[in-house]
């Protein structure tokens, strides 16, 4: 039994923080000036959205580099978003589960020797990473330039100023101005071939979707995170809401967590058009850059819809819309202004933060991006 829900007080509107450059405040030493620096590994294992969000500081370093060959080692299954991306030389994966297994670890570790590495760029940052990272050293005494975000082992170079910051993006952009690598992109940066996008502009075709016709929703989320979730009712009524308002077709996208939810929410509006699990991450990006505007939970296709210019609503509740609100301008991020709000929980017996956000106030703030 759901306990009473508590009142919203107002709706918050979150643009963004600051991502200037911070190069003066972080450079502990300037590596872009080492000619000896021919191999470089980032390391990024984290979910879809943390990826995609460093794609934009991936740009930066192979800018700060153009003659290194870099490697990116990732989890597999966001591989394929850098498939054909002439920015890496290698692209390789490590299993998240298996990244717990000491026998992974040395695995990982006789890979990153034999690859002779000059410089390592941890993007992760957590004790999984360091501890990787600190039993190479261990084992690989003429170790490497290894570059992360806190002045502790293993890290050969690290931010000269360790001010808290909490923002993701921030977090990566401090690593990077450590060794002298000047922040220039500040927005995704994934790379879509051609082949891709045509089979995202085939799938369009095919569900009779032209350009600027249609709103997209991700309605969805990993299972672990639901209470992010705005719901199936709340979807439902905004695109009954949408189509009086707009005249715009609604199409729902996501992966297959999101299959149950998506159905549900076209079953209660026949008109919806469910490409949900019908299309692979890269065509993903076509789609959301031909939408005429997304309505998205904080989930990982956000992120990923934040690679196109399209404008975006991102609904945040239990998590912080300064930490985790896609990049860009066109992007805005609302959270009910609500005593619970931030709380990060995995289940909670009212969800307020969600089902009481209505749909016509969602409706009001789409128009303040289209």
């Amino acid at each position: 039994m759901m306990d009473k829900l508590i009142p919203i007080k107002t709706i918050n509107i979150y643009k963004g923080v600051d991502l200037s450059d911070r190069l003066e405040e972080f450079q502990s030493i300037d590596l872009t000036i080492n000619k000896n620096i021919k191999k470089i590994l980032i390391i990024k294992w984290g979910g879809m959205g943390d990826l995609v969000m460093a794609s934009g500081i991936m740009e930066d370093i192979a800018l700060a580099f153009p003659d290194s060959d870099i490697d990116l080692n990732t989890r597999p299954q966001w591989a394929p978003l850098f498939d054909n991306d002439e920015r890496f030389f290698t692209v390789w994966g490590s299993n998240n589960n298996a990244l717990s297994s000491f026998g992974h670890a040395f695995k990982w570790i006789k890979k990153v020797i034999g690859y002779k590495y000059d410089l390592i760029i941890d993007l992760q940052t957590n004790d999984r990473s360091r501890i990787y990272l600190a039993l190479l050293k261990f084992f690989h005494t003429n170790c490497v330039h290894i570059i992360g975000n806190h002045a502790v082992a293993p890290y050969t170079i690290y931010p000269k100023s360790s001010i808290k910051i909490n923002n993701p993006f921030q977090m990566m952009q401090r690593t990077i101005n450590s060794i002298g690598i000047k922040t220039q992109t500040f927005r995704p940066n994934l790379r879509v071939g051609d082949n891709v996008r045509n089979n995202a502009l085939q799938i369009l075709k095919k569900n009779n979707l032209a350009a600027k016709a249609y709103c997209i929703f991700v309605c969805g989320s990993n299972v672990r995170g639901h209470l992010k979730r705005w719901g199936i009712k709340n979807f439902s009524e905004l695109s009954l809401l949408i189509e009086q308002k707009y005249s715009l077709q609604v199409v729902l996208v996501g992966g297959l967590d999101d299959e149950k939810e998506c159905m549900a929410i076209s079953e209660r509006n026949k008109t919806i058009i469910n490409l949900c699990n019908k299309t692979s991450l890269s065509e993903l990006n076509e789609i959301f850059n031909q939408a005429s505007f997304i309505v998205a939970n904080d989930t990982g296709p956000a992120h990923l819809a934040s690679n196109t210019l399209t404008p975006m609503i991102v609904i945040t509740g239990p998590t912080d819309p300064r930490r985790v609100k896609p990049l860009g301008d066109h992007i805005v991020a609302i959270q009910p202004e609500i005593e619970c709000k931030n709380c990060y929980q995995k289940e909670c017996n009212h969800h307020s933060c969600m089902i009481g956000l209505l749909p016509e106030e969602v409706l009001k703030c789409i128009g303040g991006i289209v």
